[in-house]
């Protein structure tokens, strides 16, 4: 090698040393940049050149180092980690929300709860049943029968807000997913773009993993990586992300729960019009779910909740009608109900008390008389009973107890779970200011070395060309 080619490997030298050091200087100013993972310089060794002929013997050494790229020292097993732990912590977070709030709107154990009402209306008939006629104790039958139907239709319609709630937040969660599943296609374009002409996507990848992460938390997606750089996005196992083609969502259904029943609310390809999209997890998913048409027993939560109350009003009128019409009034009237509903309205929302005063009050049995209060006796006894309404609420408030209690714990695990993923993924790529800085040493000195070998290379040349055949002279 000729000594200008000595300058050409020392050159080298201070090109890759210069590209670790710019490369450590992004590292440390994105130290507190979410999703920024550390980078490193790649480099190779560069071979001897080929003789120039047969009779060239002479030994050659290296002609300097390559600078092969800027790599991200990203964990593609711990990302994947990190999106199916953001998915389960999505599903289970909303799911302990949903459930939290019908839990809250029940008020049980309190005084504002149905439970106590039920109570209080039991004893207002229990009091009748001594005071027959009074109206007094008529009053105190009514007032009670008043406050436990309000206290019913609204547990229903805070069910109904909830509804409202959940599925405004719904179609939220689809409004991002299509704007992120946009980002990711454009995203893919420029890294596939980038990657081709040679250059560092690095930030481009970091960006994308943040948005799929967000998907996954969102749907449940899963991604899978392509050759070219691009990453193709899978929302229950189809293609929301194809390279820099998207695929959008609608959440189609019932905007209000009383419809819900009849049109389900379900999450569909814009494509395919009717068909559902399947959801592997993420909140969206659960909120989906809770949405969901349902009984008394079963579906959804919500809906499942407002029958519950349904339910609970129509056994109430039930019950109480079918001993209430078989008693007499103080005048000897007989065939009277107590409860009835309100045509087109839910039982919950239409449970309403026909009698005004004591006259409409049948509280003793037929033939022994105006202050007989046998009948007023026997509806105090549904309060105990094992078929009764209040064995009917108190199945449902344990029901969703266990439910929210379940709910609250899954999503504290899911919760714990992505964390420690996150937290795995960050020990691994996360920016080390202390590491960070040993390496910007070792390249201050790779470069200083360099420059000097240029140096010495230097005087050598000017000994060369300026000063041979001055010897002696």
């Amino acid at each position: 090698m000729s000594t200008f080619g000595g300058l050409s490997t020392a050159y080298t030298g201070l090109a890759a040393a210069r590209a670790g050091i710019d490369t450590i200087g992004q590292n440390m100013a994105n130290v507190n940049t979410e999703g920024y993972t550390r980078q490193r310089v790649s480099q190779s060794s560069n071979g001897s050149l080929a003789g120039i002929g047969p009779l060239d013997t002479l030994f050659r050494g290296g002609t300097g180092v390559t600078v092969d790229m800027i790599q991200r020292l990203g964990d593609a097993l711990l990302e994947s980690r990190v999106r199916g732990a953001s998915a389960s912590s999505g599903y289970a977070s909303m799911t302990s929300t949903v459930q939290n709030a019908l839990e809250t709107a029940l008020n049980e154990p309190g005084d504002n709860g149905i439970a106590a009402s039920l109570a209080s209306f039991w004893s207002s008939w229990q009091n009748m049943s001594r005071h027959p006629g009074d109206p007094s104790a008529a009053g105190v039958v009514i007032e009670a029968a008043s406050s436990l139907s309000a206290r019913i239709a609204q547990g229903y319609q805070d069910a109904v807000d909830t509804y409202s709630a959940t599925r405004s937040q719904a179609e939220g969660m689809v409004v991002q997913v299509n704007a992120i599943a946009t980002q990711v296609a454009a995203l893919n374009d420029q890294i596939r773009q980038a990657t081709a002409a040679g250059q560092s996507p690095n930030e481009m990848l970091d960006k994308r993993a943040q948005l799929t992460t967000t998907l996954a938390n969102l749907t449940g997606a899963t991604v899978v990586d392509r050759a070219d750089g691009a990453a193709d996005v899978l929302v229950g196992g189809n293609p929301l992300v194809t390279g820099a083609k998207t695929h959008t969502l609608v959440l189609t259904g019932a905007a209000n729960l009383k419809d819900a029943n009849t049109v389900p609310v379900q999450l569909e390809w814009s494509n395919h019009p009717g068909t559902s999209a399947a959801l592997s997890g993420g909140a969206l998913a659960a909120a989906v779910g809770a949405l969901a048409p349902g009984t008394a027993n079963s579906g959804g939560s919500i809906v499942s909740a407002a029958e519950n109350y349904s339910a609970l009003a129509t056994q109430l009128a039930t019950q109480v009608n079918a001993i209430h019409s078989t008693g007499a009034t103080t005048a000897g009237t007989t065939g009277l109900n107590f409860f009835s509903f309100a045509a087109g309205k839910p039982a919950a929302l239409g449970l309403t008390i026909i009698p005004t005063d004591a006259s409409g009050i049948a509280a003793g049995t037929p033939g022994k008389g105006g202050l007989d209060g046998s009948m007023a006796d026997a509806i105090a006894a549904l309060g105990t009973s094992s078929t009764g309404p209040d064995v009917t609420w108190s199945n449902f408030v344990v029901r969703v107890g266990i439910a929210t209690a379940k709910a609250t714990d899954q999503a504290s695990t899911a919760s714990k779970a992505a964390d420690s993923a996150s937290a795995k993924l960050l020990s691994e790529t996360s920016v080390d200011m202390d590491e960070e800085t040993t390496n910007l040493i070792t390249y201050q000195h790779a470069y200083q070395g360099a420059a000097r070998v240029m140096t010495a290379i230097d005087e050598m040349l000017d000994t060369l060309i300026n000063r041979t055949g001055l010897v002696g002279r």
